[in-house]
């Protein structure tokens, strides 16, 4: 008799044995296990209640409870272009490159219904109207490049707030509507035609005083004057020397050459 009761309990540990290995088994292949890089965390829950964050690793995933992955590495986000009235109440379209991780998972994912994309999304949104709002078309235009600080600034809240941590905001595009860019194009060229005006009446009065100061030179020195006609009058490489012309007693009188140079005869005597 207890040769057989032993025989039963073998039997009964065997049993419990094969249902534990299949059951194991069982949860390896449906998926139970999961793996946990270093670049995730998990956020798991029991019957819908939270029950703790795991790290990299594997882990089992039984009796009720349910892991939902996070990405804790650097990832991107694009503002994608909208539309925006500056100071001056022109129309401009931006986008914005963001670069951000999670935190804290689980306040990422149960901050605001759907998890944190949608409420930092739209407070990055929010920061591009503002910010154009407060400054004229042209002085945006200029500082697109410079405002990486404000913008991240104004923003970071809105990341912590739902369990991340913003590490840059930058204006990506800046697109202007055709009119607006036919009106940025001819102020620039007004601007730029009244600059050449302005150089060629510099250099006009330049040239006046160069003249006035020549002028007076050879007012005060006769010799400069003699100079400047020997100057004038001698030929230079590859030029015929130039014809001159001197005044006389009896008005202006010019000097030819060839037949006019012969003495004249006089008047001829009278028949």
């Amino acid at each position: 008799m207890e040769a057989y009761s032993g025989v039963i309990a073998l039997l009964i540990v065997l049993a419990i044995f094969v249902a534990v290995s299949s059951a194991l088994k069982s949860f390896k292949t449906s998926g139970i296990v999961q793996t946990l890089t270093e670049g995730e965390r998990g956020v798991v829950y029991r019957y819908g209640k939270f029950d703790q964050e795991l790290g990299p690793g594997r882990h089992y995933m039984v009796f009720g409870r349910e892991m939902r992955r996070v990405q804790i590495s650097e990832q991107s986000m694009i503002v994608s272009n909208q539309e925006v009235l500056t100071a001056d109440r022109l129309p401009v379209r931006l986008s914005a490159l963001l670069t951000y991780k999670i935190s804290h998972p689980r306040k990422a994912l149960e901050k605001a219904a759907g998890g944190f994309f949608n409420p930092v999304y739209y407070a990055a949104q929010l920061t591009l109207r503002d910010v154009a709002a407060e400054m004229p078309l042209e002085a945006l235009v200029d500082a697109r490049t410079t405002l990486d600080a404000t913008l991240l600034e104004r923003t970071k809240s809105a990341f912590v707030e739902h369990g991340c941590e913003l590490l840059s905001m930058a204006i990506r595009d800046i697109v202007l509507p055709a009119e607006v860019r036919r009106l940025a194009t001819d102020v620039t060229r007004a601007r730029m035609e009244g600059l050449a005006a302005l150089e060629r009446a510099r250099g006009e009065q330049a040239s006046l005083r160069a003249l006035a100061n020549a002028a007076r030179l050879l007012k005060g020195n006769p010799e400069l004057m003699n100079l400047r006609l020997l100057q004038a009058v001698t030929a230079q490489p590859g030029k015929t020397a130039p014809t001159v012309v001197l005044g006389g007693a009896t008005g202006i009188l010019p000097v030819a050459t060839g037949a006019a140079d012969q003495p004249d005869p006089g008047p001829e005597p009278a028949g």
